[in-house]
């Protein structure tokens, strides 16, 4: 419906799709239309009380209408980096498909890509919080104030085995000994966990208050339960975690756009003929590269998951390419200068990246 009201207006494509009666009265303003579009409002002068299906599939056929606007700007999006921006941004704005419609495109066929190749292959399986919990619970309710590891029979296995191994050095056994040392020390979860995969407070409180120190206040008692306790409750609502990244990962994605373009702003904020609306269009497309980039990669992911390390690398590689040749041909700036801001920007972004994965997990977890 939407997308059909937009495709009235003229706002998805040339309208090829919608049949059109020339020489009629404008229905918003009823001058008379000679050819397809009103020259007074602009509107579509095609009638959309049409059946359902007919409809549906003239509005899809102007969503995924590949015009010439689109094999000129899919092309020098990907494969030439800043050159379609630099041209939207001094006048030559009519021969591309504009900036934020390609990122929503862009942005819908990513999330459409990753949230269904997810549910077949089974990544947000994969999305548990047991290696935490097996690493330690950090609580401080050990007797010298040290998280108390929680971890599994198989855990305390490996490490064994870890410290028999001959090619070790002397300072990774060393590393590994004391890991096991303090797993030893922990909570293993077959003495806390019962038979339908939940953790049994009673059992899990006997094995904190074992191992407090005998003089600890009935406050700090007390509070090592309840870290115990919280600890216990996340790791039962584990799968809350993938629920959130498909609810909150569009949210963070779009609000990204303008902390870009606010990022952007700061590097060129002494070039005082650069303008707040260059640098949202930068980030615009910027944005939809790597969200196609990242489809590419997502899809090439679930073809072979064996190429999944060398596919991330790789993406990491092209990304930070793309970034400083955007810089340098967008800005039109020297090299030093285009390098020394991509990576200014890439450690900016990995601090945004990081803050916004971090709230993700608070988001995902805050109601537990």
């Amino acid at each position: 419906m939407e997308a059909a009201g937009l495709g009235s207006a003229s706002g998805l494509s040339t309208g090829d799709h919608h049949p059109v009666k020339s020489g009629l009265p404008c229905a918003n303003c009823e001058t008379i239309v000679e050819d397809r579009f009103c020259t007074t409002c602009g509107q579509l002068a095609s009638d959309f009380h049409r059946p359902v299906w007919d409809l549906v599939a003239s509005s899809l056929a102007d969503v995924f209408a590949l015009d010439g606007r689109l094999w000129r700007s899919l092309p020098m999006l990907l494969f030439r980096p800043g050159r379609m921006t630099r041209n939207y941004l001094d006048g030559k704005r009519a021969r591309y498909v504009p900036p934020f419609r390609m990122f929503l495109m862009a942005s819908v066929i990513f999330f459409l890509t990753l949230f269904t190749l997810g549910d077949q292959m089974g990544w947000y399986n994969s999305l548990k919080i047991d290696r935490l919990l097996e690493n330690g619970i950090d609580a401080g309710i050990g007797e010298d104030g040290e998280p108390l590891p929680v971890v599994t029979e198989e855990r305390l296995e490996e490490l064994r085995a870890q410290t028999e191994d001959p090619d070790l050095t002397p300072d990774e056994r060393q590393l590994v000994q004391l890991e096991l040392l303090q797993a030893e020390h922990g909570i293993t979860f077959q003495r806390i966990m019962t038979d339908d995969g939940r953790i049994n407070r009673d059992a899990l409180y006997d094995e904190v208050t074992s191992r407090l120190s005998e003089d600890a206040t009935p406050a700090e008692r007390e509070q090592a339960w309840r870290a115990a306790d919280h600890a216990a409750t996340v790791y039962e609502n584990q799968d809350r975690y993938g629920a959130r990244i498909r609810e909150w990962a569009p949210r963070f994605s779009l609000m990204f756009l303008p902390i870009l373009a606010f990022m952007l702003t700061i590097l060129y904020a002494w070039h005082r003929s650069r303008y707040i609306y260059d640098h949202v269009i930068t980030a615009l497309h910027v944005q939809t590269f790597i969200y196609l980039m990242a489809t590419f990669l997502i899809v090439l992911a679930a073809l072979n998951g064996a190429w999944l390390g060398e596919l991330i690398w790789g993406g990491v590689l092209i990304g930070i390419a793309y970034l400083y040749r955007q810089l340098r041909v967008t800005y039109q700036t020297g090299r030093f200068m285009a390098a020394l801001r991509t990576l200014i920007l890439l450690f900016s972004i990995l601090i945004v990246g990081v803050s916004l994965g971090v709230s993700l997990v608070i988001v995902s977890f805050m109601l537990v």
